[in-house]
């Protein structure tokens, strides 16, 4: 199959969540035989076509203006790019995984000339929301308050027609979660559900395994062998509950050292809520107890897990899926989550006290407090790993993606044929 993917940006110009899904799993089809055709943006300067590990990668110059100007920047240079990839070869299937980007490809006569098998990971305008929300209240500017909260409405209605139109012109949905397709069935009621299939992401889990000597690799990462080693792989952002979980801490800290224990929490991650956290951590006196790792390289990142007792997931909502959650698991670290999103989908089936009561302070606190009663019950235990072995090794989820590919893009041309 010829496959062509729309997304923002590409992998290692931008990395985390829908950036690490798009390359690994259009490399591994790559691998297998596919060609795989990526258009991405790039700030970097001119554009540029290159291979990645098997993936045609086209990323087109983008300059952001304002968002009207950097809308239709998108629009055209997306629909030109892929134009000239089509005229090489056939495509067989458009996966769009930014709707902003090609809502003008999705519903033109181009786009609707091939298989248009999107994949939907949240809904843009509810994210937009969210954000914008806490921007309004922190910034200490009144002009700027003003003009976030009249530019908030219009933009927000662009975002959700972009979506809706993208998702109305697919012939197939591809979701990560049961949580996104309720929300696909919530929020875009004109579209059709039986046309949305489920298939989770994927951890690669070669990379992401147990580490044979922990200590060594607390060694490395300079952490202490004789504390309860907590973590946190976060964009620094609002919804990721970040400061629920600072808030968590002190009650944390006060039930570890009532039962001889020590705890540290390293927070993996850059964002605009850095200074937000660094100053909340002094206020509530637990700095100490608080590592902020910032952006860490690769290979750290897989040292961070196989070093952690306990990874913590905070969020307040819309998890989509759970990409750290996963690679946690996958290293045989247990988690402890909010019940929001996807996470319940992922930790429910392992143990129900994976999960915490809601996504507060309190909540968090006695989630991780109550981890640390049982927690000795998994020595000797791979049943986490295992458990991403079963479901989540990327080999096995880009397999199924490949075989709903194929089937859509067959189903397509028999009804073209028709």
């Amino acid at each position: 199959m010829h496959i062509v993917c729309v997304h923002r940006g590409m992998y290692p110009e931008r990395i985390g969540g829908t950036y690490s899904y798009i390359y690994e799993l259009y490399r591994r089809l790559a691998a297998r035989g596919h060609k795989v055709d990526v258009i991405a943006s790039t700030r970097s300067g001119a554009g540029s076509t290159d291979d990645l590990d098997g993936i045609r990668v086209h990323r087109y110059a983008f300059r952001r203006v304002n968002p009207i100007l950097s809308t239709l920047q998108h629009l055209h240079k997306t629909y030109r790019l892929y134009e000239s990839v089509a005229a090489e070869e056939p495509v067989d299937v458009l996966s769009i995984h930014e709707p902003q980007l090609a809502y003008r490809l999705a519903r033109s006569p181009l786009g609707r000339s091939v298989c248009q098998l999107p994949t939907f990971h949240a809904p843009e305008f509810l994210e937009f929301r969210f954000d914008t929300a806490w921007r309004i209240r922190n910034s200490k500017s009144p002009l700027k308050r003003l003009a976030l909260r009249v530019s908030e409405p219009p933009l927000e209605y662009w975002q959700r027609r972009f979506q809706a139109g993208v998702l109305e012109a697919a012939d197939g949905i591809l979701v990560l979660s049961e949580y996104s397709r309720k929300h696909i069935e919530r929020e875009f009621p004109t579209v059709d559900l039986d046309c949305v299939t489920i298939i989770p992401s994927g951890v690669d889990t070669d990379r992401f395994r147990p580490a044979q000597d922990r200590r060594a690799v607390r060694r490395i990462l300079d952490l202490s062998d004789d504390v309860v080693q907590l973590l946190t792989v976060r964009k620094l952002t609002p919804r990721m509950g970040l400061e629920n979980l600072l808030a968590a801490m002190p009650t944390v800290v006060d039930a570890a050292s009532s039962r001889g224990l020590r705890v540290q929490l390293s927070i993996c991650g850059s964002g605009p809520l850095l200074p937000t956290l660094k100053a909340l951590a002094l206020d509530l006196g637990i700095a100490e107890h608080v590592r902020f790792a910032g952006r860490v390289a690769d290979e750290d990142l897989v040292r961070y897990y196989q070093a952690a007792d306990l990874f913590v997931l905070p969020t307040t909502t819309m998890e989509g899926f759970g990409i750290s959650t996963v690679e946690a698991l996958s290293t045989n670290t247990p988690v402890v989550g909010t019940p929001a999103g996807a996470t319940p989908e992922i930790l429910a089936s392992i143990d129900p006290r994976l999960l915490t009561s809601d996504t507060t302070p309190g909540g968090i606190a006695a989630g991780i407090v109550a981890w640390f009663d049982w927690r000795r019950e998994d020595a000797g235990t791979t049943r986490y790993r295992d458990e991403v072995l079963a479901k989540y090794d990327w080999d096995r989820v880009a397999e199924r993606v490949e075989e709903y590919y194929a089937e859509e893009a067959e189903a397509f041309r028999r009804g073209r044929g028709a």
